[in-house]
């Protein structure tokens, strides 16, 4: 019986050592990664058709240690005039009007620091619209990308402010010309390339951030 519980003990000293050598290893420490959650408003200085555009929105999102995944959405406040050489719409008073949500992605680099880098994109899809105050004429659906490189201030560990430059890449746009008169024209109407364009962010970030 004593060789027995001898030759027991060393098999299970032998497992627990070789099950200790054959330690499992993955891409993600489950250990170290940290969940929370932020959101607030933000804001992009642009260009549509060559007209100044100001965007309003903002998001919310879960994040993952530093990387985020949430939700967004974001829209022109102010008035952009209507091009004549490529839309005639039947209203003096018509303008464009730009919104679009979606999905909101990042990752901050080194985000221990008070001063560091972020990058981040916005993928979504909304529409491009020529509208007046009280009406909307004609609208067309986008898809837009708004890839965002950032520098992040860390102000407290509950607040940050981010600014950086983005650039708005829209697809999918093909807003045609409405019948004037009942009479169609031969103007070619908005396509991506006129709406597509760099600019700047601003954000206001709300969480706990460590």
């Amino acid at each position: 019986m004593k060789r027995f519980a001898v030759l027991g003990i060393i098999l299970a000293v032998s497992i627990t050592a070789f099950s200790q050598e054959r330690e499992v290893r993955t891409l993600v420490d489950m250990r170290e990664l940290r969940f929370s959650g932020m959101g607030g408003p933000f804001m992009q200085f642009t260009v549509v058709d060559g007209e100044f555009a100001h965007m309003l929105g903002g998001g919310g999102a879960l994040m993952l240690s530093n990387f985020w995944v949430g939700g967004y959405g974001l829209g022109t406040t102010n008035h952009i005039p209507i091009n004549d050489t490529r839309y005639l719409p039947d209203r003096s008073d018509a303008y464009l009007s730009l919104s679009h949500g979606g999905f909101w992605l990042g990752y901050s680099l080194f985000s221990d620091r008070a001063i560091h880098v972020s990058i981040s994109s916005l993928i979504g899809w909304g529409s491009l619209s020529v509208q007046n105050e009280n009406w909307e004429e004609n609208s067309d659906p986008i898809f837009a990308v708004v890839p965002t490189l950032e520098v992040e201030f860390n102000l407290t560990k509950f607040f940050r402010i981010s600014a950086g430059a983005s650039y708005n890449l829209y697809a999918f746009v093909d807003l045609q010309e409405l019948p004037v008169g009942g009479v169609s024209s031969d103007r070619p109407g908005y396509t991506w390339s006129d709406i597509s364009a760099p600019g700047a962010f601003l954000a206001f970030k709300f969480g706990w951030f460590y």
